[in-house]
């Protein structure tokens, strides 16, 4: 109940927490922010870096258990006022902390509480005017700088003459510092002697500055003695600032990790299909994609991904090899007749076009140390956005027909069918067993196996019914062999399964319309019949019809005609029985 509690106020007021942190503060939950912090900073690097600029990537202790409670409870009261005496209720007595093993416990009297939905936003207010103090146009910082400049570090160069300037970037506890090393220094020197007030610590020994490799000898002269690590390049928010050699050597190791665990779940696969599936599509391609956005070239450093999802973990999930065209279907959108695991080579560039275009108004905000309008900023990136992305899915779907061109008819006109129908929602549902949604390996890869028109491993060459060949379509017409009846009665119950859960009156399997009169007369039945499902006390009857739309019959006919004729014909046979029992007909097609 505190947990939704919660959610309700960071839904009413997320906009003030926004407002007032803009691009000071940016895990206030504007949209974007991180992207927006390692795009800003690698811009300013790369371009003043042979000038001399540094950026120093701050490190602090334990910093969301040891934020000031009490200083970010008053700064929300000012800064939050709207959910101010909501988090006050929430932090006013002291959590209690059970350690495991032990009858001790712990008071939680500092730091936000990590896991709820307000915790980062209360931690960006608290830290907010910390962060403004710091900033190089505020009185604070110019004050100071008199006192720093004649320091024994800050030698007698133009630069003391200048008045002190950096760009700074926070998020949450990441904070970082670019501009000319001496000003650098002075900004850390501020930082530790400030951010203790704030419950900030920070931790020299543990942070990083990134410079050109021809000023490395001066910045260890400057940071080396508080034990600041000086690099050439290092991460930054899950992206990298430094050379390009650096850089790639970064990345090729983080994608090779990626590609060793993509051929793991390409092993549990082999078993486990639907749940690898899920698991790639929904959450691990996600890993690469976020650095798709933030670094720049790095479509050949994904080449060992690709090669891996195309000749083990896709095979491992269908159960057959697959060629490079049926590759480039099957990495388009679900929508678009492919399984929504996009090739990491093709899609980098794209991702990152659009993650810079999209963030290119709070970049600049971060470079120039400005504000802006936060409705603004994320009305131009929804704009932005939808637009790359509209583009992108109409390139898509050319080439999907493009390519289906080149398979043969059947598999051409299976691709197709799922472009003009549809069908391709129960990719994106979760296997979970409540619902029934939860997929043995068979009947995962069968239903792979039909949506690509694909061969079946390990199937009879003759039926049992009729003894002609069996293939697929065989299956799906004879009505000898007892699959489609199987098919129809499945239907049926689970209609009366569903319609059951949904609270429904009086659901009957199979009701009787009208009775037989005599043995050349076999009545009239309904597959199962529920009162209430259209009008109120009104019984609605329903009848299915299980086709098979790749019969021969059916070759070169529009699904949607073949639909309407079936219709058609379940119409003539029940409606007019049904108007004279007081009941509606639906027809159903499966």
């Amino acid at each position: 109940m505190d947990r939704f509690s919660d959610k309700v106020m960071i839904d009413i007021t997320n906009n003030d927490v926004k407002e007032a942190c803009n691009a000071d503060q940016l895990c206030s939950g504007i949209k974007a922010g991180i992207e927006s912090a390692v795009h800003s900073i690698r811009e300013l690097f790369n371009q003043n870096s042979d000038a001399g600029f540094g950026l120093l990537l701050m490190d602090a202790a334990n910093a969301f258990g040891s934020i000031s409670r009490s200083a970010a409870l008053w700064n929300a009261r000012v800064l939050w006022s709207r959910c101010s005496r909501f988090l006050f209720n929430s932090y006013r007595g002291y959590a209690l902390l059970i350690i495991k093993g032990s009858s001790s416990t712990l008071l939680s009297k500092e730091g936000v509480t990590q896991g709820v939905p307000s915790a980062m936003k209360l931690y960006a207010i608290g830290l907010l005017p910390l962060t403004l103090k710091l900033k190089d146009s505020s009185d604070f910082v110019k004050g100071q700088w008199d006192i720093f400049k004649s320091n024994e570090e800050f030698l007698q160069t133009n630069e003391e003459e200048m008045v002190p300037k950096w760009t700074q970037s926070w998020y949450a506890d990441d904070s970082s510092c670019i501009n000319y090393l001496k000003f650098v220094l002075f900004w850390m020197k501020l930082l530790m002697q400030e951010g203790p007030k704030y419950g900030y610590y920070p931790e020299p020994d543990k942070s990083y500055l990134v410079v050109a490799p021809a000023f490395i000898e001066e910045a260890k002269q400057l940071f080396s003695p508080y034990g600041v690590v000086v690099v050439e390049g290092h991460r930054v928010l899950g992206g990298f600032v430094g050379s390009k050699l650096a850089g790639d050597e970064w990345a090729a190791n983080k994608i090779q990790t990626w590609d060793k665990s993509l051929k793991i779940l390409a092993h549990v696969a082999t078993t486990q299909p639907q749940a690898a599936y899920v698991a790639v599509s929904k959450s691990f391609q996600n890993e690469w994609g976020y650095l798709q956005r933030v670094f720049p070239d790095c479509q050949e450093l994904f080449s060992p991904l690709r090669k891996t999802l195309m000749e083990d973990f896709i095979p491992s999930l269908v159960g057959n090899p697959i060629s490079e065209i049926e590759f480039k279907i099957m990495e388009k959108p679900t929508r678009l007749a492919g399984l929504g695991i996009r090739d990491p080579v093709s899609s980098s560039k794209q991702y990152f076009e659009t993650s810079t275009k999209a963030t290119e108004l709070l970049s600049k905000a971060i470079i120039s140390n400005s504000s802006i309008d936060i409705d603004e900023y994320e009305k131009s990136m929804h704009a932005i956005t939808s637009g790359m992305k509209k583009n992108k899915e109409s390139d898509d779907l050319i080439q999907v027909k493009q390519l289906a061109g080149m398979l043969s008819d059947g598999r051409s006109h299976k691709i197709s069918r799922i472009l003009e129908n549809k069908c391709s929602t129960w990719l994106s549902v979760f296997p979970t067993n409540d619902n029934y949604f939860a997929m043995s390996p068979d009947e995962f890869r069968d239903a792979m196996a039909i949506r690509y028109h694909f061969g079946f491993k390990e199937i009879q060459n003759i039926c049992d019914g009729c003894g002609d060949d069996f293939d697929l379509n065989h299956a799906l017409n004879c009505k000898k062999g007892g699959l489609v009846t199987a098919r129809h009665n499945e239907a049926r119950d689970l209609n009366c399964d569903l319609c059951s859960l949904a609270g429904l009156p009086q659901i009957v399997s199979e009701p009787i319309i009208r009775e037989s009169k005599d043995d050349n007369d076999k009545g009239l039945r309904a597959d199962w019949s529920v009162r209430g499902f259209w009008e109120h006390q009104r019984v609605a009857l329903f009848d299915i019809c299980i086709l098979n739309a790749d019969a021969t019959s059916y070759q070169n006919k529009p699904l949607k005609s073949i639909f309407q004729a079936r219709k058609q014909t379940k119409k003539e046979k029940y409606s007019a029985e049904a108007e004279a029992t007081g009941a509606s007909f639906t027809p159903t097609i499966a």
